[in-house]
């Protein structure tokens, strides 16, 4: 079955979204990205969740072509994500499932909108991990090393980013870190962990570079339903890394809940 994923733009709130749609369905999946803003558009995995799922993958503000608008905290990005779920949505309680970065606002959107949260799924979060400032004069990684950590050897998709996808990437990683304010290592957050119940998934990338297993444990301790599956071998971006196995999960956890069976067969 062959899925198209389309390109849209949603007015919501006063800023015009830019999203990503595919597939149909009774549950709606809405897909928040990490740090590196929209992944490559050659992704297999947003059409293979399309295939039993409606999915919208949102541009968050200050990401790819969604305006930064009013947005000068976290928490206006939140409330700037529920507009834009409310306007692509109505009516619905959504299915969260956030990559990375995007985990911090799929935390904070299911404690202050419950009501727009169906369940909670974290891949590979970064909310809780200690960042390192580099030892002075070290080189930085190289584009090759650095797509290895993301993505790992085997990448799902059908063409390697763009020239101009990898541009856009490293812009929004610069231009977004930093620029929302936030208590020193999300305490804020974590102060509020155990308010979310809704069911919850935690995806652990077992090849982790990017996010040490570490920063996985406030999850799984705090939120009252939380199951945590580690993808051994998997690298960070864990949709395109370890796609086969993570749409399973993720699939079978939208439609079954707290109640889903991991068998992969």
């Amino acid at each position: 079955m062959s899925v198209a994923v389309t390109d849209k733009f949603i007015d919501a709130g006063g800023i015009k979204f830019q999203y990503r749609e595919a597939g149909a369905g009774d549950k709606t999946i809405v897909f928040l990205h990490g740090a590196g803003g929209q992944s490559p558009k050659s992704s297999r995995f947003p059409a293979l969740l399309g295939e039993n799922h409606r999915v919208l993958i949102p541009s968050r503000p200050g990401f790819d072509q969604t305006p930064v608008g009013d947005c000068k905290t976290v928490k206006d990005v939140v409330e700037a994500v529920a507009k834009f779920i409310a306007a692509a949505a109505p009516g619905q309680k959504v299915h969260l499932v956030a990559q990375s970065a995007g985990g911090l606002i799929g935390c904070w959107l299911a404690v202050l909108h419950p009501e727009l949260v169906a369940s909670l799924v974290l891949s590979a979060p970064a909310a809780f991990a200690v960042r390192h400032a580099p030892p002075p004069g070290a080189a930085p990684p190289n584009l090759a090393d650095m797509a290895k950590r993301l993505y790992g050897e085997n990448p799902a998709w059908d063409s390697p980013p763009t020239d101009e996808e990898k541009q856009q990437t490293g812009k929004n990683a610069q231009a977004n870190m930093g620029r929302f304010a936030a208590p020193e290592g999300n305490s804020d957050l974590k102060e509020r962990l155990g308010e979310i119940k809704v069911p919850v998934l935690l995806l652990v990338a077992g090849a982790d570079q990017m996010v040490p297993e570490a920063a996985m444990r406030p999850y799984q301790e705090l939120i009252p339903s939380c199951t945590r599956i580690i993808l051994y071998g998997a690298a960070h971006e864990l949709p395109i890394s370890a796609a086969a196995t993570w749409v399973k999960l993720v699939g079978d956890f939208v439609d079954r809940g707290e109640y889903f069976v991991v068998n992969m067969g």
